[in-house]
C-alpha cells in the first residue's frame, strides 16, 4: 500500500524539479528546433513556390517568343516564295515576249527570204526555158 508520509512529498518536490530541468534543458531546445526547422521548411516551400512560378513565366514568354518567331518565319517564308513565284512568273513572260519576238523576225526573215527566193527561181526558170527552146528549136524565142 502507499503510505502517504514525507517521502511522497520528496518525491513529489523530485519529479516537479525534474520536470523544470528537463523543460529547460531538453523539451524548450526540442520545441525551438521543431520550430525553426517547421519555419525553414515553409520558406524552403515559399522559395520552391517562387522558383516555379517564376519558371512557369519565363516557360510561357518563350512560348510567346517561340510562336512570335515561328509567326515571323512562316511570313518571311510566305513573302519569299510569293517573291520567288513573282520573279519566275516575270522571266517566263520575258522570255516569252523574246521568243514571240524573235518568231516575229524569223517569219519575216523567212518571208524575205522566200520572196527573193521566188525572184530569183522565176529568173532562174525562165533563163533555163529559153536556153531550153533553144537548144531544141535551134533558135531564140
Amino acid at each position: 500500500m502507499i503510505d502517504i508520509n514525507i517521502s511522497l512529498l520528496y518525491q513529489l518536490v523530485n519529479f516537479i524539479v525534474l520536470l523544470i530541468a528537463l523543460n529547460v534543458i531538453l523539451f524548450k531546445p526540442i520545441r525551438r528546433i521543431m520550430q525553426e526547422r517547421a519555419q525553414g521548411v515553409s520558406a524552403a516551400f515559399n522559395d520552391a513556390k517562387t522558383a516555379q512560378e517564376r519558371v512557369q513565366s519565363l516557360l510561357e514568354q518563350y512560348n510567346a517568343s517561340l510562336a512570335e518567331a515561328k509567326q515571323k518565319a512562316t511570313a518571311t517564308y510566305t513573302t519569299s516564295y510569293q517573291q520567288g513565284l513573282d520573279a519566275q512568273r516575270d522571266m517566263i513572260a520575258a522570255e516569252r515576249t523574246r521568243g514571240s519576238e524573235l518568231l516575229d523576225k524569223a517569219r519575216a526573215e523567212i518571208t524575205a527570204a522566200s520572196g527573193s527566193t521566188r525572184a530569183e527561181l522565176r529568173k532562174e526558170a525562165e533563163r533555163l526555158s529559153r536556153e531550153i527552146t533553144l537548144k531544141l528549136l535551134g533558135r531564140a524565142v
